[in-house]
């Protein structure tokens, strides 16, 4: 990895190297030269690297226009292009990856970052984190619209009068503002359909989606002094994902020569044999609507206000078709070698799944900017957040000969594996094989009814009130001399999460009934199969056989008592912030030293059974902290500055971290108050568990291009050395009701670990290529590439630690580069971005279970013209080459966990923006 640091900064330097004939040589800004139209991709790149270069500390900004310059449906996949960012999709095993959930910032993930809209904080459900789909702590931006921006910006050096929870970086979403370009009024309105590749398998789907969405704002009232901004947006597609994958947990098992299954990291012969062969077709319609209103008022010359309102609603009405080809009596494998074997008996499993996903976020924003005098501002901010999550569930499986439980008792259906389903399974090539017999497979009388849960409910929500008041003293970009700023901030933050699942298995009494009478469509492949074809359920003549079943009296009721209550948590979290800054500036040292004062406190309340009997648990915490930063620029030249900072921030635990959430069990019921009992395990939160403090370096180098051809070469190096990371550990002995059991072994997430990660960012837009050949004065390009090296150091079960080269979720590098071509009111454009390899989830005692992200890239393109003043018609394409999001594990970090499809979608549409 150090190589790849040194790789880097060599980059860095070519680009150097290249930019000298490109020199600014006036000290003038680039956008009083018109000697390039800046019109479209270029103003958009102006417009970014105004607002770059104005920005105190290392800061990139993607502006609106650049949101609609390429194909990017939600804000999250535009963020993708900014230098240190990747983007990653849920991260849990019951939801598809065709599309990205969060970004990532210099290596670290949603829960280490700050998420704002105009500066205050917005909730949200949380991304998904877990095989139930709990909620993590992070605001999951691809529920937000992009159309209610004008620029997002990415704040990567912390400065004390920031939400110190950004151990990676802070992100704010900008709104319009109606005063902007002079308070003129503006509008813009787009129409477009579209359609994805991967479309209408293996039910039909609507081949045509279609997306609309407008922005207008305008000043009224005397002398203008009143504003009002306007965006909505309404999206829909429909497209499906064929995953290939195997098990969920184990992934793989080890064998020796006698074919028998090892256990932990005991590799055997070293032969991985896939535990299980399992395919999705996962048909989902996404739909997005959004709607933003924002007042603002200059009152006096001295005194400025807002109001913001915002509704954003996402569905995703998802059908999962599933099938699991397995041995299920794997301890010992039949006539292996180094690519292939044979399991003596298997069974098949065909499911159904259809969820609805509602998420809904709103927001209320106000604000008041008071100018008590020509260098001095007092601002007032509040916002009132909520966000929900809501996931009905009905799911049905059948599997080949099902064995059923006793009527009147709890139990379900359970599997008997059979010669009939016996396979041989080959691993010569990336994607497994299972060939197993087809008459067999294909025989839909041997696939009996397995379970039902017509009632399965996952829900989460999110309330946040935040306030905060600001006094700034000669703070201005042009001040010169001493500045101050203080300010105090309150917000509180309640989330919860709940699971809940009612579930039924035929029992001894039920007439056996079969996939026979419930198929659905056929014909979808099964890529990787050697000829087979999906097999599915028509959901609606399964469930009738269920209903009919139900009424007889010939199901058992299965006990989900542990699955509807381990999961559950409320949590309320109340932060009380307080800084001061200190200011100096001269013509080109500007120089900032801020202190932030963080008092958080918080009560979360759990689930725990204790001897068969589910109960709540209350736990509270808190934590102070007091954190410095320091940020000095320099201006070497008028086109050239340097930035250096130092911070400290801290990384909030997860919310359910803090709950005592899962199960205290004895081995007996008589075990309980045995100080001395033995087999009793549990598994809690951690109320003491403290954020991670995160001491951050950064330098940064930025180079103004000549005005002539409008561009930018920065560079940016730093250093993060994380305190207190966070991890699962196991401890022995536990106190519940007044009695210490000294035997219970405890599982918890504690503060056992390090972690520490640096790179390199090193970013380049040239407007123009005219330097080069005056043939090329129209065509410009931009690129960047960052390079990460990182480290974490984890704990085994039994104390022993091992080191892992990077931290979860961080890729080691990330690359993207574009070429455009801009003239007579034609523009062109290409884009390509690349993800390495990133580090997914950690299995602490067996390192070869640890999950990547391999390596990604994914070329998209845009076609736009300006049919006259004002109107202009485009095509988009994204995911040309229509590259897979793939995990791997192993002890190469080279075997197939599952591999998604990603469509290529295409987007035809009219953009209207009259010139008032």
């Amino acid at each position: 990895m150090k190589s790849h640091l040194v790789h880097g900064v060599a980059i860095c330097a070519l680009l150097g190297a290249a930019a000298p004939a490109l020199a600014q040589t006036s000290s003038e800004p680039a956008a009083s030269v018109d000697a390039v139209v800046v019109t479209g991709i270029r103003r958009a790149n102006i417009k970014a690297i105004d607002s770059k270069l104005k920005a105190s500390g290392v800061v990139d900004v993607v502006s609106s226009n650049e949101v609609q310059a390429l194909p990017d449906l939600t804000i999250v996949e535009a963020l993708r292009r900014v230098p240190g960012l990747s983007v990653l999709p849920a991260t849990d095993n019951e939801h598809p990856r065709d599309e990205a959930a969060t970004p990532v910032i210099r290596g670290l993930g949603p829960a280490y970052n700050n998420v704002t809209i105009d500066g205050s904080p917005i909730a949200s459900p949380g991304t998904p984190n877990g095989n139930l789909g709990s909620i993590g702590r992070g605001v999951r931006l691809d529920i937000l619209p992009s159309s209610m921006i004008s620029e997002m910006a990415v704040t990567k050096t912390f400065t004390a009068d920031l939400d110190p929870n950004a151990v990676g970086g802070a992100i704010d979403l900008r709104t319009r503002s109606a005063f902007a370009g002079g308070g003129k009024p503006f509008f813009t309105f787009e129409l477009a359909g579209g359609g994805a590749n991967d479309q209408g398998l293996p039910r039909k789907q609507s081949p045509i989606g279609g997306r609309a969405q407008t922005t207008g704002s305008f000043t009224f009232g005397p002398d203008g002094k009143y504003g009002l901004t306007a965006s909505a947006n309404y999206q829909k597609l429909d497209t499906f994902t064929e995953t290939h994958m195997t098990t969920d947990t184990v992934h793989a098992g080890f064998y020796n020569d006698a074919g028998v299954l090892q256990s932990g990291e005991n590799l055997g012969n070293g032969f991985a044999v896939p535990q299980q062969d399992k395919y999705w077709y996962v048909q989902d319609r996404r739909a997005r609507y959004g709607l933003t209103l924002k007042g603002e008022a200059n009152f006096t010359d001295a005194l400025y206000g807002f109001v913001t309102g915002g509704l954003y609603r996402f569905q995703d009405t998802m059908e999962r078709n599933e099938l699991i080809l397995d041995s299920n009596q794997r301890g010992v494998v039949l006539n292996q070698t180094a690519t292939s074997g044979q399991y003596a008996k298997g069974d098949v499993e065909v499911g159904f799944e259809h969820a609805n996903i509602i998420t809904n976020t709103q927001l209320i924003q106000a604000g008041l900017d008071w100018k008590i005098a020509d260098d001095q501002v007092l601002s007032a901010r509040g916002a009132i957040s909520r966000a929900t999550y809501r996931e009905p569930i009905t799911m049905i499986k059948y599997i080949t000969n099902a064995a059923y439980g006793a009527p009147g008792t709890s139990t379900g259906a359970t599997v008997v594996p059979t010669a009939a389903y016996a396979f041989t399974y080959d691993t010569s090539r990336f994607n497994q094989r299972f060939n197993m017999n087809p008459a067999a497979f294909y025989d839909l009388t041997a696939y009996r009814a397995f379970y039902y849960r017509p009632d399965y409910k996952r829900s989460a929500s999110d309330n946040i009130y935040s306030g905060r008041l600001d006094w700034r003293k000669n703070q201005g970009r042009d001040a010169r001399g001493w500045g101050f700023a203080a300010g105090a901030s309150y917000t509180q933050d309640t989330p919860e999460y709940n699971v809940y699942r009612v579930e039924y298995g035929p029992n001894a009494n039920a007439t056996p009934f079969t996939l026979a009478t419930a198929a659905g469509p056929a014909g979808a492949p099964l890529r990787y199969s050697d000829g087979l074809f999906l097999l599915t359920l028509d959901p609606v003549k399964a469930a009738a056989q269920w209903e009919a079943a139900r009424a007889a009296g010939v199901l058992n009721r299965t006990d989900q008592s542990n699955f509807s209550n381990q999961d559950n948590f409320e949590h309320r979290e109340r932060t009380l912030g307080a800084y001061g800054v200190v200011n100096y500036a001269t013509d080109k040292l500007k120089a900032q030293f801020g202190l932030h004062e963080d008092s958080t406190r918080q009560d979360t309340t759990g689930r725990a059974r204790v001897a068969g009997v589910w109960t709540k648990l209350a736990t509270k915490s808190s934590y102070d902290f007091l954190l410095p930063s320091a940020l000095v620029t320099y201006d070497i030249t008028p086109t050239i500055d340097v930035r250096l900072g130092a911070s400290q921030t801290i990384g909030r635990p997860s919310y359910d971290s803090y709950a005592a959430r899962t199960a205290i069990n004895f081995t007996q019921a008589t075990d309980k108050g045995n100080p001395n009992a033995t087999g009793v395990s549990v598994t809690v939160g951690n109320p003491d568990i403290k954020p991670r403090l995160s001491t951050n370096l950064d330098l940064a180098f930025d180079w103004r291009l000549s005005n002539r051809y409008g561009g930018l070469v920065s560079v940016a190096v730093f250093d993060k050395d994380i305190k207190d990371e966070i991890f699962n550990a196991a401890s022995q002995g536990f106190t519940y009701d007044g009695v210490t059991y000294v035997n219970a072994v405890v599982t918890r997430p504690v503060n056992a670990s390090k972690a520490s990660v640096r790179g390199v960012e090193a970013n380049l837009i040239v407007n123009s290529l005219e330097w080069i050949h005056p043939w090329l004065k129209n065509v410009g390009v931009s690129g960047n590439l960052s390079q990460l090296d990182g480290e974490l150091k984890v704990l085994r079960s039994n104390g022993v630690g091992r080191t892992l080269d990077r931290l979860t979720g961080q890729p080691d590098e990330t690359r993207n580069a574009t070429i455009f071509y801009s003239h007579a009111g034609l523009e062109l454009r290409a884009a390509y971005n690349h993800q390495g390899r990133a580090l997914r989830s950690i299995t602490p005692d067996i390192a070869w279970q640890d999950l990547y992200w391999a390596p990604r890239d994914q070329v998209d393109a845009q076609a736009t013209y300006e049919v006259r003043p004002g109107l202009t018609v485009y095509g988009q394409a994204s995911n040309l080459t229509h590259t897979r999001m793939t995990s791997l594990y192993g002890p190469g970090k080279n075997l197939l966990k599952d591999t998604y499809s990603v469509p290529t979608v295409f987007w035809l549409g009219v953009r209207f923006t009259p010139r008032f």
